[in-house]
């Protein structure tokens, strides 16, 4: 009786024995099995994310007609530039981490209607889009067509595209620039009155001692100089960094209270124009409008920019007292690097095929 229940008790700890080896075992397997899943079930949310985004993009589009993308919003969701085909389809891209995904909108109004969606690679995407060029050093990106309000209404405010919080803003409707739908080859355009009206941001400095790119596609209402499309200037209280306005483009020495300026003229007219301009230390400042040859700065090469507290402005100059542009700006692009000619090329091709320039 004694050795039968010794022996029982000794198969009982073997089997239990046994038991925890292949919980273990089984427990290994399930961590392993578990991270497996994880790795599979993040790529499954990117691609569901990168599909969400079509949803903010539809909204967008029922509710403002010219809404053509090109942004990114602060969940990560980025929206490429929304086509159009030959037979009124609309084709969007939006992007979530690696995942790409092609969209095709058959009808917006009164009902959507997806024709199809499929992932796609990055080389199947407009490699001319600005995101695409360097979206590392892509700063700003102020498009008329984020402004959410009516035609002919003011503009209050206007977010960033990129992924930068720089968001501008006006304290007053007096000073708010106005929202024109088909302003320019019926394309939208935030429409200043040249006495007034601005948008201004705290944002501190979005140049870097890498250099600096501003584009603007825009145009002067009338040939008046020292009209500005955008600039962190201020030469009344020595806080000067650069300035674009629609005949020059000055960068300031870093050393605020001199008065060591690179300055670039060019004729201004009331012609809308893709104008960019461009900045390397060392180097001298460059001007190219439209497709147009390049226009160097004759004064010596400032090597570093100021960095100081002046907001960015838009439409004016110096806390928005002076140089009040009397004009339209569709869009406005600023990186934190100087573009090299092939990227400049790249970013007057998408512009011009989208406002059909020159």
């Amino acid at each position: 009786m004694y050795k039968s229940g010794y022996s029982v008790l000794l198969l009982t700890i073997i089997i239990s024995a046994v038991g925890v080896v292949l919980a273990v075992s089984s427990l290994n397997n399930s961590i392993q099995f578990s991270k497996t899943n994880i790795n599979i079930t993040n790529a499954i949310i990117n691609e569901s994310k990168a599909y969400s985004c079509v949803e903010k993009v539809l909204a967008q589009l029922q509710a403002y007609r010219f809404y053509d993308g090109d942004e990114t919003f602060t969940d990560g969701c980025r929206v490429y530039t929304i086509s159009e085909d030959s037979k009124g389809n609309k084709i969007i891209h939006t992007q979530v981490e690696s995942a790409i995904i092609e969209t095709k909108v058959a009808q917006i109004n009164p009902k959507i209607i997806i024709d199809y969606q499929k992932p796609i690679s990055t080389d199947q995407l407009d490699q001319n889009n600005p995101y695409i060029i360097d979206p590392l050093s892509l700063r700003l990106w102020l498009k008329a067509d984020r402004a959410e309000v009516n035609n002919l209404q003011p503009v209050l405010s206007i977010d960033n595209s990129t992924d930068d919080l720089i968001n501008f803003a006006t304290s007053s409707s007096i000073s708010a620039p106005t929202l024109v739908v088909n302003a320019i080859n019926n394309r939208p355009a935030l429409r200043f009155d040249g006495v007034d009206d601005f948008l201004t941001s705290t944002t501190s400095s979005i140049h870097t001692n890498n250099g600096l790119s501003v584009i603007v596609v825009g145009k002067a209402n009338s040939t008046s100089n020292n009209q500005t499309y955008i600039g962190k200037f201020d030469a009344t209280n020595n806080e000067r960094e650069w300035i674009l306005q629609n005949d020059d483009f000055i960068a300031t020495e870093l050393d605020t209270t001199s008065t060591a300026n690179e300055t670039i003229s060019f004729a201004n007219n009331t012609n809308l124009r893709i104008i960019a301009a461009t900045w390397a230390p060392n180097q001298l400042s460059s001007i190219n409008i439209n497709n147009e040859t390049t226009i160097n700065a004759t004064t010596p090469a400032v090597a570093s920019i100021s960095a100081t507290t002046e907001p960015i402005i838009v439409g004016a100059s110096s806390q928005g007292s002076i140089s009040f542009l009397n004009g339209d700006i569709a869009e406005i692009l600023v990186y934190n690097k100087k573009l090299n000619a092939d990227e400049l090329n790249k970013v007057r091709t998408y512009f011009d095929i989208k406002y059909n320039i020159y």
